[in-house]
C-alpha cells in the first residue's frame, strides 16, 4: 500500500508533464518507489496503468516478495533489449528519467537505440516526491538517530589522551552496529587539534592530546533511513579563542533552531547562523551551507543554503550545522538533525546534549 501510494504521486506528475513512462535507475529510488532492497540490480519502468522491476535470477524470490505492486521481468537489470521491448509494446513515447544519476551507458542506449522515443529530464521530480517524509520514514530515521545518540555516549570515555581519531570511529561504528544500525551512514570523521579545522576530517592515526578540540560528525543507517549528527568536545582545558567560538557557534545553531518560521525558505534560515557568525568576526571561516536534507541518501532534497530560494516543506527532514574553522588553532561545528512542523523544528538528535562537554 505504501509503495502504491508513491506510485501514484509519480503518476499524478506524470500525467502533469505529459509523460507516459518513467525508467527509474538508481537504487535509492527504486528502493523508494518499490521497496527493493538489491541495491544496485535492478531498474523500474512504471507507466501510466501498470509497472515492472527488471532484475535478475539471484532477486527473483525476493522481488516478488518485496514488490507486489510491480509485474516481474526477470532479466539483466542494465538489459537494454527487455526495456525497448516493454517500451514499444506499451506504446509508450514520452519517457521520464532520472538525468542526473543514469549511467552514460543507459543514457547513450536511450539516445540511440530509442529513437521512438522522445525523453524528458525528472531529477529534481524524485527531489520533491523524495523530500516530504512518511511516517514510517521519520521513524527510522529517529531511530537511527536514538542509535547514534547511545552510541556516542558509549563511546566518551576512549575520547582522552593517547586514543587515536581512528580508534574512536571503529568504536562508534561498532557500537551503532550493536545498537541495531546496519551500518554507517557516511565515513564517521573524527578530527582533533589542529585537523578540527578541517570539516570533513576523516579519522586518521593522529592520537588525541590534552588541549584538544574534538570534532565527531557521524551517523547510522536504520532500514535504509540514515542519521547524521556532530558534536565538537575538548579534552583538558581548551584554547580560550576555541572556548569563544564554541559559544558563537553554539549560539548561531540555537538562534536558528528558535528562527525557524513555517513557510520560510532555506536561505533564510542559513542567514540566522550566518549572520551571527559574521558579525562575531568569523564569516569567513564559515564557508559550507547551514544544512542539507537526509534520508534514504545522506544528502538529499532540501538544501539550507544561501542558494536555495524555495519554501521549506512540513515533515522535510535536514540539518542544521553552523560551524568555525580555524586553520592552525583548530574548529567547532554542531550539528542536529531535525523535522519541519507548522509550529517549529522537532530535533531528532535530542538525546545527546550540545551544551560544551570537557572530557
Amino acid at each position: 500500500m505504501l509503495h502504491r501510494k508513491r506510485i501514484e504521486r509519480l503518476r499524478e506528475m506524470m500525467k502533469e508533464k505529459y509523460i507516459f513512462g518513467v525508467y527509474v535507475t538508481s537504487p535509492e529510488n527504486v528502493f523508494y518507489l518499490s521497496g527493493f532492497t538489491g541495491f544496485g540490480d535492478a531498474r523500474l519502468l512504471i507507466g501510466r496503468t501498470n509497472a515492472w522491476l527488471i532484475t535478475d535470477s539471484r532477486y527473483t524470490v525476493q522481488a516478488a516478495e518485496e514488490c507486489p505492486e510491480y509485474t516481474l521481468v526477470t532479466a539483466n537489470a542494465e538489459n537494454i533489449a527487455t526495456l525497448e521491448e516493454l517500451l514499444r509494446k506499451e506504446m509508450i513515447c514520452t519517457l521520464g528519467f532520472e538525468n542526473e544519476r543514469i549511467a552514460y551507458r543507459d543514457y547513450k542506449a536511450l539516445k540511440e537505440r530509442y529513437d521512438f522515443v522522445q525523453l524528458a529530464e525528472l531529477d529534481g521530480d524524485f527531489t520533491e516526491l523524495r523530500d516530504v517524509k512518511e511516517e514510517d520514514e521519520l521513524f527510522c530515521i529517529e531511530k537511527a538517530c536514538q542509535i547514534a545518540c547511545r552510541s556516542l555516549y558509549e563511546v566518551l570515555d576512549d575520547i582522552r589522551p593517547g586514543t587515536a581519531e581512528s580508534e574512536i570511529a571503529a568504536e562508534l561504528e561498532y557500537r551503532m552496529r550493536k545498537n541495531g544500525a546496519s551500518g554507517k551512514s557516511f565515513e564517521t570523521i573524527v578530527a582533533s587539534g589542529k585537523r578540527s579545522a578541517m570539516p570533513h576530517g576523516v579519522a586518521s592515526d593522529k592520537k588525541i592530546e590534552n588541549g584538544d578540540a574534538v570534532t565527531i560528525d557521524f551517523g547510522c543507517i536504520y532500514k535504509h533511513y540514515c542519521s547524521d549528527m556532530t558534536r565538537t568536545f575538548f579534552v583538558g582545558r581548551p584554547d580560550a579563542e576555541l572556548e569563544s567560538i564554541y559559544r558563537i557557534v553554539y549560539e548561531a545553531q540555537i538562534a536558528a533552531m528558535e528562527g525557524y518560521r513555517f513557510g520560510m525558505t532555506g536561505a533564510e534560515l542559513d542567514a540566522i547562523s550566518r549572520e551571527i557568525i559574521t558579525e562575531k568576526g568569523y564569516g569567513p571561516n564559515f564557508g559550507h551551507s547551514l544544512g542539507h536534507g537526509v534520508g534514504i541518501e545522506i544528502h538529499e532534497g532540501a538544501a539550507i543554503s544561501r542558494r536555495n530560494t524555495k519554501a521549506i516543506q512540513k515533515d522535510t527532514v535536514f540539518s542544521i550545522e553552523p560551524g568555525i574553522y580555524v586553520e592552525g588553532l583548530g574548529g567547532v561545528r554542531i550539528e542536529d538533525l531535525v523535522v519541519a512542523g507548522e509550529n517549529g523544528l522537532r530535533i531528532l538528535t535530542s538525546d545527546f546534549d550540545k551544551k560544551m562537554l570537557v572530557l
